[in-house]
């Protein structure tokens, strides 16, 4: 072989060696199997195994050396014991915008208790670690305009790895879920059998929706309700296209305390009545009553539900309590 051709080798063999690394970090194995597949290393392939071994590790320790004479900065990391690439021209660099969007990200998840914050927060460090050093300083130093508080209301890193295995399994494979769970409202523990619909993190809880088999409707619980170890995928595919559950009709008035600027959009096919005084009066569709019941309390005084009639009973209970609870001084 003469040499014209092993520094062709040597040339292609270094390009190749850099286009897996700017993929993602490689170990020593690996890289070597890779070029060896492609042909790259020169070596006599009638000598021993252990003879090729010296020879591949050699050719590879000289193309380090020469990359890293040229500014290429590639290092072997204990920890994963990979080589890494820290300034590929194909690592990340992001505008203002982008920058500060990042810092927001990196914010939001650093101390949040959601599900799968670890996970988020773990990618975003590693994205961290692949913007150029000034860019990393910018993130770290720059001042915050706005943020975003999850506001968990419960600490979801303790929440059960098996029930959330198993939920995760039976959506995934469109299969039913069975569960026992403790009702907040009376403290008893029943047995349910859903079609799941994904975990969505709501009203500073992680909720479970899914159609009960028994109730024949689209149930919700939360999912630090859901007894420990109890969920269980059963090997009984969901059916597809459920009836969708029928809409009510809300109908509600605001005074002008609330009404006057804007009204908060908290329904579907919302639509606003303005009246003269400031007040507005809205209709708007809802399939949980429970939800538009906590919506419109928080309102106070300032709201007056009109309908539907469901709901109206639902808020007169209320009232009536609170008429106890809270009585005035001469009564």
């Amino acid at each position: 072989m003469n040499s014209d051709t092993r520094t062709e080798l040597a040339f292609r063999r270094r390009l190749a060696l850099l286009a897996l690394l700017h993929k993602r970090p490689h170990s020593y194995d690996k890289i070597v199997a890779a070029l060896d597949r492609d042909g790259l290393f020169v070596y006599d392939h009638e000598d021993d195994e252990a003879a090729i071994a010296r020879l591949q590790l050699y050719q590879f320790r000289n193309d380090l050396r020469t990359l890293r004479a040229l500014d290429y900065q590639i290092k072997f990391d204990r920890k994963s014991n990979c080589y890494i690439w820290h300034n590929s021209p194909f690592g990340l660099y992001l505008d203002e915008t982008q920058l500060s969007s990042f810092a927001l990200l990196l914010d939001t998840f650093s101390n949040s208790t959601i599900l799968h914050a670890a996970d988020a927060h773990a990618l975003l460090t590693d994205l961290m670690k692949r913007l150029p050093a000034e860019q990393q300083e910018a993130v770290r130093g720059q001042r915050r305009v706005f943020s975003i508080d999850l506001h968990e209301a419960t600490d979801y890193r303790k929440a059960d790895p098996k029930n959330l295995k198993q939920i995760a399994l039976a959506n995934q494979r469109g299969q039913q879920l069975e569960f026992m769970y403790c009702t907040p409202r009376d403290g008893v523990e029943r047995r349910h059998v859903i079609e799941p619909s994904p975990l969505k993190f709501e009203r500073e809880h992680v909720y479970l929706r899914g159609w009960s088999l028994e109730w024949e409707m689209e149930l919700r619980f939360r999912l630090d309700n859901i007894l420990p170890s109890t969920a269980k995928m059963l090997h009984k595919p969901i059916v597809r296209n459920r009836p969708a559950p029928s809409p009510y009709l809300l109908h509600y008035h605001l005074t002008a305390t609330i009404a006057r600027n804007s009204v908060s959009q908290h329904f579907s096919e919302q639509k606003v009545e303005k009246h003269p005084d400031g007040s507005a009066t809205i209709t708007a569709h809802t399939t949980d009553l429970f939800e538009a019941r906590r919506i419109l309390l928080s309102y106070g005084e300032n709201c007056t539900v009109l309908g539907p009639p469901e709901l109206v009973k639902q808020m007169r209970t209320v009232g009536a309590h609170f008429h106890k609870t809270y009585p005035t001084p001469d009564e």
